[in-house]
């Protein structure tokens, strides 16, 4: 029986990956969409105006910082990062994974030393009140809790792809691949099927 888990039947550490991803990278589009927002209505108002809106430009810078560091989690769980896979698609397998595994045991002290630093900031920058002076004072610690929560949460779906590499399962994000090219590979041959009776009735 295979044990690898199925798009309906995901294992509890992919069910968690997601519960953890999905709802950060909604906020990271969001952040997305403001950012495009705010633009145009600086540019609006500016060119109309003569001036920019008081605000818009502190606004943005942390929108899309929740941009960049809310959307690190479902990038890996979609397993969306930018990779160059030369060297792992010419070796065999076994090796490749071995690799592969390293390589994600390397992201997740990388990101807990991240998480550790980024943490002390966070807890400087909300007791200083550090601001940003611009055309307001800005409120920089919001952004950079934003920031370790999304290296936090990065850190999750590395420790869930240790993890599964070590239990032998596809990573996080090949398993989708996988199943909508089995899928994809069924359809196929259900319209063969589908298409046989009709060729013989018209012979």
């Amino acid at each position: 029986m295979n044990s690898t888990p199925t798009a309906g039947r995901p294992g509890f550490l992919r069910r968690a990956a997601r519960v953890i991803a999905v709802p950060l990278g909604a906020l990271a589009s969001l952040s997305t969409l403001a950012i495009m927002v705010a633009i145009v209505i600086d540019v609006v108002v500016r060119n109309t105006g003569g001036r920019s809106v008081p605000g818009l430009l502190e606004m943005s810078e942390t929108a899309l910082v929740a941009t960049v560091f809310l959307g690190l989690a479902y990038a890996g769980v979609t397993n969306a990062h930018v990779a160059v896979d030369l060297l792992t698609e010419a070796l065999p397998p076994r090796v490749s994974r071995i690799l592969i595994g390293i390589a994600w045991v390397i992201g997740v002290l990388i990101s807990a030393w991240f998480v550790l630093a980024t943490f002390e900031r966070a807890v400087e920058s909300t007791e200083s009140g550090e601001l940003r002076q611009g055309l307001v004072d800005w409120p920089l610690w919001p952004a950079r809790w934003l920031v370790v929560i999304g290296l936090v949460a990065f850190l999750v779906v590395a420790l869930i792809n240790v993890v599964l590499l070590i239990r032998g399962e596809p990573l996080l994000g090949e398993d989708t691949t996988e199943t909508t090219d089995e899928v994809d590979e069924t359809v196929q041959v259900d319209q063969i099927d589908e298409s046989a009776p009709l060729e013989e009735n018209r012979s």
